[in-house]
Parts: C-alpha cells; sequence; structure tokens
C-alpha cells in the first residue's frame, strides 16, 4: 500500500518577502516584484511590504503607482522615517516640491539622523530660493557623522547669501571644515575655492596652505592660492603658485592660462605670448567663428589681404588695434573684424583699409585673432610705444565737441578740462572692485587753490545717476546722455585736458589716441597695467593710480587730489 503523497506547504508571506529581496539584490526586478504581490495577496496589511512594493514602482519610473504603495504603507503604519522619505523623493521626481518638503520633514521628525532627507531638503528650499530654510537643513546635515565635505561648502554659500547676519556662523563653519577635514587636502581644496568666491581672500589662502601642507601636488590648490594673492595683490606670490599648479597640470586650460597672465605681467612677452595660446582651448573661444582663409603663422604678409579679428572686450579690442598699422607697415591690406560699437574708431586706426561688424566675404589671404599676433609679432615692452596714437576722431567732430565744452559756463581759459568715468560694465566679474562709487571722488573734485577745474562726466550706464546725489558746490558737466557712439567719446577725449578713470575701455581710448590719462586701478590689476610702476608702456600717456588695500580707494583718490594740485600750479 502506497504513503499518501506529501505536498510542502505553501511560502508564507515572510518567504514570499525574503525571496523578493533575493530577487532584488540578484538585480531580478521583476521576479523581486512577483514575488512581493505574492506576498501581499497573503499579508495585505502589512506596511513594510508595501513600501517595498513603492520601492520597486520608482525604479521602474511609475511614479504614480509608487505614491499609491507608499501613501498605503503610511496608512497602514501611522508613517516611519523612511516611508516618508521615500515617497518624498517620488514627489520630488514628480516635480511635486511642496509635498516634497513636507514628507522630507515628517521623515527627519521621525529620524533626524537621516542625512539624505536632511540634504533633499535642503536642494528643495535652495531650488525655492528659501535660503533661511535651506541653512537650517543644511546645518542638520553637517552635524551628522556622515557629513560630507560639500554640505559644509553648501551650508557656507548659503549662510553668505544670509550675510551679514550669519557672519558668526560662517566663521564658526569655516573653523569646523578644517578641523573636520584637516588631513584631507581635497577637502580643503574645495573650500578654498568656494572662500576666494566669497571674497574671503585672506581665508582662502590660509586654507589652501592647510591643504599644502599636507599634500604640495595637488593644482588646484596652487590655483587657489595663487588666485587669493592676486586679490591681495601679491603678483610675485602668485606667480610662484601659478608656475607650480601649470607644471603639476600641464592640460588644464585655466591653469595654464594663469602662467601666461603671470608671464605677460611681469613683461615676459616672449614666452608669455606663446602660453597666451591656451586662451582659444577655453570652451567660449572654441565657439569663436573661423573664418575659411588660411590662419595665419607669421608668413610675410607683403601684398596680402588680411583680416584682423577682434575679440574679448571693447578695451581689448582697442588695445590690440594697433596690430593692424605693424601689418599695414610690412605691405599688408588690412581689415579689422570687431564689435559693431567699436566700426566707427577701427575704421580710421593707422593702418586699417575697412573695418566691418560682420565677417567680410573676402577673399582673404590670412586671418588672425588679435591676440594672437603679438606672439607673431615679437612684441617686447620696448616696442609698444611705437604704435601710438594710432586713433583718432572723425573729422570735425573734435571741432563740434570742444564747441560743446566752450558752451559751459564755467569752462573759463587757463581751467583744467578733465573727464571722469567712474564705473565700468557692471557684468564684468569684478567690476565691484575695478569701479568705484562717484562719492568717493568728493575730494578730488572740490576746487584746487583758485584754479578749479572743468569736470565733464563722461560716464555711461546705470552709474550716471550718482551724478544727482552730489552735494552742491559740486559741478560735474554730465555728457554721458549726449554720448551716441565710442566716436563721441574718443572725439570728447581729445578736446580735454585729461581723463581720469577707473580700468574700462575709456582707459584704452584715450591712451591709444594720445590723450593724457590717469587710470585708477584696483589692488587686484589686470595683467596689461603689471606692476609697480605707474606709468604704462602700452600708452605713454598714461599715470597709474594703484590702490594700497582691496576695495579702499581712498589713498588713490588722495594721489589724484594732490596731482592735480601739481597739475593746475603748472597751468598758471
Amino acid at each position: 500500500m502506497n504513503d499518501p503523497e506529501i505536498q510542502s506547504p505553501a511560502p508564507s508571506a515572510d518567504e514570499w518577502h525574503r525571496r523578493s529581496l533575493a530577487a532584488f539584490r540578484a538585480g531580478e526586478t521583476a521576479q523581486a516584484r512577483d514575488c512581493l504581490e505574492r506576498a501581499l495577496h497573503i499579508a495585505p496589511g502589512d506596511a513594510t511590504l508595501w513600501e517595498h512594493r513603492g520601492l520597486i514602482a520608482a525604479l521602474a519610473a511609475e511614479h504614480l503607482a509608487a505614491e499609491a504603495f507608499y501613501h498605503r504603507a503610511l496608512a497602514l503604519s501611522g508613517g516611519t522615517a523612511s516611508q516618508h522619505r521615500n515617497l518624498a523623493d517620488v514627489l520630488k521626481l514628480a516635480g511635486r516640491a511642496d509635498e516634497a518638503c513636507e514628507h522630507y520633514q515628517q521623515a527627519l521628525a521621525c529620524d533626524p539622523s537621516l542625512h539624505q532627507a536632511a540634504r533633499r531638503l535642503a536642494d528643495l528650499h535652495l531650488q525655492a530660493g528659501r535660503f533661511a530654510d535651506a541653512a537650517q537643513s543644511l546645518q542638520g546635515a553637517w552635524s551628522l557623522d556622515e557629513a560630507t565635505a560639500q554640505d559644509g561648502i553648501d551650508l557656507l554659500n548659503t549662510l553668505a547669501r544670509l550675510s551679514p547676519e550669519t557672519e558668526a556662523d560662517i566663521d564658526a563653519l569655516i573653523v569646523a571644515y578644517r578641523a573636520r577635514f584637516a588631513t584631507h587636502a581635497v577637502a580643503l581644496k574645495e573650500l578654498a575655492f568656494a572662500l576666494n568666491c566669497l571674497d574671503r581672500f585672506d581665508a582662502a589662502l590660509e586654507v589652501a596652505r592647510q591643504g599644502l601642507a599636507i599634500d604640495t601636488t595637488l593644482p588646484l590648490l596652487h590655483h587657489n592660492a595663487g588666485y587669493a594673492l592676486h586679490m591681495r595683490g601679491d603678483f610675485a606670490g602668485m606667480r610662484r603658485h601659478n608656475v607650480e599648479a601649470a607644471r603639476l597640470a600641464p592640460h588644464d586650460v585655466a591653469v595654464q592660462f594663469n602662467l601666461a597672465i603671470s608671464l605677460l605681467r611681469d613683461g615676459e612677452y616672449e614666452a608669455g605670448w606663446k602660453q597666451y595660446r591656451w586662451h582659444e582651448r577655453f570652451d567660449h573661444s572654441r565657439t569663436l567663428a573661423r573664418p575659411p582663409f588660411a590662419e595665419w603663422q607669421g608668413e610675410p604678409v607683403d601684398g596680402r589681404r588680411f583680416l584682423l579679428l577682434g575679440e574679448q572686450g571693447f578695451g581689448d579690442q582697442v588695445q590690440l588695434l594697433r596690430c593692424a598699422d605693424w601689418l599695414a607697415r610690412r605691405g599688408a591690406i588690412v581689415d579689422v573684424w570687431v564689435h559693431a560699437a567699436l566700426v566707427g574708431i577701427a575704421s580710421r586706426a593707422r593702418g586699417v583699409r575697412h573695418a566691418s561688424a560682420m565677417l567680410p566675404p573676402g577673399p582673404y589671404d590670412y586671418w588672425c585673432r588679435m591676440f594672437r599676433m603679438p606672439e607673431h609679432m615679437a612684441m617686447t615692452l620696448d616696442t609698444l610705444a611705437d604704435a601710438v596714437p594710432y586713433l583718432r576722431p572723425a573729422s570735425g567732430s573734435v571741432a563740434r565737441w570742444r564747441n560743446r565744452l566752450d558752451a559751459v559756463a564755467h569752462c573759463a581759459p587757463g581751467r583744467l578740462r578733465v573727464g571722469l568715468v567712474w564705473a565700468g560694465n557692471p557684468d564684468y566679474d569684478l567690476d565691484r572692485y575695478r569701479s568705484m562709487k562717484l562719492a568717493a571722488l568728493l575730494p578730488a573734485l572740490s576746487a584746487i587753490d583758485g584754479a578749479p577745474v572743468s569736470w565733464f562726466a563722461l560716464q555711461k550706464g546705470v552709474a550716471e545717476r550718482e551724478l544727482a546725489a552730489l552735494p552742491a558746490g559740486i559741478d560735474i558737466t554730465p555728457l554721458g546722455p549726449e554720448i551716441e557712439t565710442f566716436d563721441d567719446t574718443l572725439a570728447i577725449a581729445q578736446s580735454l585736458d585729461l581723463v581720469i578713470t577707473v580700468d574700462t575701455s575709456v582707459a584704452h581710448l584715450a591712451g591709444a589716441s594720445g590723450v593724457p590719462v590717469w587710470v585708477l586701478l584696483p589692488l587686484c590689476t589686470d595683467w596689461r597695467w603689471m606692476s609697480d610702476r605707474d606709468d604704462s608702456p602700452w600708452y605713454p600717456s598714461a599715470r597709474l593710480f594703484r590702490q594700497r588695500e582691496l576695495g579702499n580707494w581712498d589713498d588713490v583718490v588722495d594721489a589724484v587730489r594732490v596731482a592735480l594740485r601739481a597739475l593746475a600750479a603748472a597751468r598758471r
């Protein structure tokens, strides 16, 4: 007699759940889902099963289904930290930020140690511009053992948005970050970079040096140290770090270009202009037009048709328009392609046949960008002055503007006629340092020992409004509303005894036309003004006034006032 067949008991919900987890770990998502469905059929009241079913749906980008599964889990369990967090993740992916924030907050209320929830909540607050809330969430993430360097950097940047109320918190965070990552050179490199971006250059330099004490081979630590030193006006120190960074990162475009800037600042033009080739490897340079003609590599140009391409800003193009005359004196027929606003003055630049704001049809034998020219020209400091002046105003425009200036009542004979520009383009990254407030110039705007200056504002843009706030007794004739083109600015400059300007295109216009120009420079000067000198080899008519402290114009203005007094006395 045969024994009856023995049947195995049906798997329990827990068994199906274990099989689901095993399949999930093995990457068998479909099998994991099927096992969970079986488990749920047996135990529909198990919140954990519904939560895991939601996870699988979320991984399959089935967001609506995942949301429904998570809500079922919450209803059954009353809400756990992981359930709220997982639901928040799905809502975040679905673009329902406010609902996601609510569930991240509930997750953290259940378990404040959920680092991921704190971070993602902070990200949502940042996206919505709720910086105070973001700072609170980031403080929570930063307080946890698993906090990352990025948590600290993001908290620092967020607190900076809330400054000055958060200054003490920022200082404390920097100390804590440096202690937590005291032996991590990469983390310190990130902090040094962030501090540079926040204009905390002294702190950035300290942190970079802390990192370099751990690892001297990280090029970006040298890069960050060099930038901080540049902003502090220590150009020799900057160069040392730029040289080392370039040695360690031979393919890094920004690092290699910074070396070019150091070389040019120090007047080492042969090496500097060769190194400047790296500028063409920046992403923004790669998109520049390349005319369908041969790019000039220094070949003879006698009798050749040559297209000179302007690049970078207005001042840069004015500065390098001098190259047209060098080419023309060697027999080239030179056209230039420049910004539309510069076409007028460029068309009258020495050596230029024609100027255009669009790519001329040609044909041309060669083309070259302006900042590649100096290398091929073997440009040196000693040869720069030979080109000046190379700009001249339009015929009749100087007479017209002189008549305009003569019509100003206080323009009596013997008085200095001085043009003034105190601010540049606010879109420039470091404009906050190169530009100044008109009010800072008040000591120099006063009458000078009985020989007052006739002031004319050449300022354009929003900074013109500052004229309205000048105190009584300070008389400046605003010309900005009448200035329509760079031709006007050039003609006005030719009608003045002196132009005083911050580092803008007006400095280049005046210098290129041989007009006396005083350039007011921040501590972090541009490379072309070099270091530790009050003259410019680029513009023999220029005199440089340099800051001694970043952001403090007092010494500069005082030096201008004294120089103006001497100039006025010499004219009596």
